[in-house]
């Protein structure tokens, strides 16, 4: 999970990666966000998804990950790299904290329907 913005000047820089999923032919599912360098595989999509997740907070918690990240943003901010499902905006900081409660109820909303 992304750490909160912190107070500062505008604008913030938003990335949104839509993950990908490739059924193989073993019949497990692989899944991987566009742009990155690494995936993880599972015995179907649920597990996939929770493999995913679990991946991606633990590479957060790595600081050379995250500048890797940080460079990959920059390369698509300044136009230098272009991927499907890897977008990149500057928006508000108000326009940030909106996108995150509506995540957020998203989240809330899909936990009730379980």
């Amino acid at each position: 999970m992304h750490p909160a913005p912190q107070p500062g000047p505008e604008p913030v820089t938003h990335v949104i990666q839509r993950p990908e999923f490739v059924d193989q032919a073993d019949g497990t599912v692989r899944a991987y966000y566009p742009g990155e360098d690494w995936w993880v595989v599972g015995p179907d999509r649920d597990a996939a998804i929770t493999a995913l997740v679990t991946e991606s907070q633990r590479r957060l918690e790595d600081p050379a990950y995250v500048a890797e990240h940080w460079e990959l943003t920059r390369r698509h901010l300044d136009g230098r790299e272009t991927t499907p499902g890897f977008e990149v905006r500057r928006i508000s900081a108000e326009d940030y904290q909106h996108r995150i409660d509506e995540l957020g109820d998203q989240l809330r909303n899909a936990g009730e329907q379980d």
